[in-house]
């Protein structure tokens, strides 16, 4: 069987494992010169998001026989709004490295591939690829790239601002901002990589022009409370900003014999940005279907509701002013709804929602 790949990220690499552990091979297309994001950042990989796999680093390793090594475990995540902060503790996920380190979940899932041969630098088009390979996976991170072959439903565009930065830090505790005078109907996050190094990051949608041009201070106040919340000056070392970043769900998840996985599909979940498990389970899908073991619209159904899950539970957290967000932060010094939030088997989205809906309704 002839496969072609568009895209060596984690979609796109985890199908290719997943091909080769059934017997097949893939030419896979990456049109950077490396394995990697164009920026160096950190994310949480967390069960709050793929009900009910609790452990996700044990899931793939004894399902998928795909191995992968966080940077951390994540114990404990703090919330800060406005006026209120809280935490809640438990078995939160893992924290994980993307772009040029050496540790990035690309480069141990490159490590593993036997046959499969990744073509760098190529800026083949999928018009000219799907002439030559009966079976493609479009797997780039870019939704403008299903755009050009099918609809691709957009929720919102959004804008990072973002840096690795140097402090004092514990690695399992990741602190969250939910604050509409940093990150206006978004959030802000710091996930440590070390005791000394983490990433921090604004992200909102942009639904105003206004937003776009203030990021600059939106991220200044951000720096400027995370410094006050953690009693340490925050050096910047390396920073980044994204504009137009496309967040959204395609229609049809295969078109004859073209696939679409990872971000080409809609594996990042709207209600915190982060899209590691999904995408690397569309890989996962897209290789079975090809090797005939499952049908990818099927087994992508569970990956797209969690998708409307999140969406629904962004859109309630959207209509929340400061002073609703303090109250949400406050309730999470309530023992049950802290259970809520930490227990996956509960279907934690769903949950999250039902409890914001006091907020809303007035």
């Amino acid at each position: 069987m002839k496969i072609a790949i568009i895209g060596a990220g984690l979609a796109g690499l985890s199908c290719a494992l997943t091909l080769e552990k059934n017997g097949q091979k893939a030419d896979i297309f990456e049109q950077r010169k490396e394995i990697g994001l164009g920026y160096d950042i950190a994310e949480l990989m967390t069960p709050i998001l793929h009900a009910p796999i609790e452990d996700a680093v044990k899931f793939f390793s004894e399902t998928y026989d795909i191995h992968l090594k966080p940077a951390s475990n994540v114990q404990k995540i703090y919330v800060h709004s406005e006026n209120e902060s809280a935490y809640v503790e438990g078995k939160i996920g893992f924290s994980n490295m993307r772009g040029k380190y050496k540790e990035s979940y690309e480069k141990q899932l490159a490590d593993q591939l036997e046959h499969s041969k990744i073509h760098y630098d190529s800026h083949a088009t999928y018009e000219t690829i799907s002439k030559e390979y009966p079976h493609v996976v479009v797997a780039t991170g870019d939704p403008r790239d299903t755009q050009e072959i099918q609809p691709f439903d957009v929720a919102f565009p959004s804008a990072f601002a973002g840096a690795i930065v140097k402090g004092d830090f514990v690695r399992t505790e990741v602190h969250t901002w939910f604050n509409n005078n940093l990150a206006p109907k978004g959030m802000g996050y710091l996930i440590p990589h070390s005791t000394t190094e983490a990433t921090l990051v604004s992200v909102y949608p942009q639904y105003k022009d206004e937003w776009l041009q203030k990021r600059g201070e939106f991220w200044d106040a951000l720096v400027k409370d995370a410094s006050r919340i953690l009693k340490q000056e925050i050096e910047i070392t390396q920073s980044f900003t994204i504009d137009d970043y496309m967040i959204g769900k395609c229609r049809y998840p295969r078109i004859g014999n073209t696939f679409f996985a990872g971000n080409c599909v809609g594996a990042i979940t709207p209600f915190l940005g982060f899209g590691q498990t999904g995408s690397i389970l569309s890989g996962i899908y897209a290789a079975q279907d090809m090797c005939g073991l499952g049908d990818y619209e099927t087994l992508c159904k569970p990956l797209l509701k969690d998708y409307d899950h999140s969406l629904v539970l962004r859109r309630t957290i959207e209509k929340l002013d400061n002073h609703q967000l303090d109250l949400v932060t406050k309730s999470l010094h309530n023992s049950v709804v802290r259970k809520v939030v930490t227990q996956p088997n509960m279907g934690v989205l769903k949950g999250l929602s039902y409890l914001l809906k006091p907020f809303t309704s007035k």
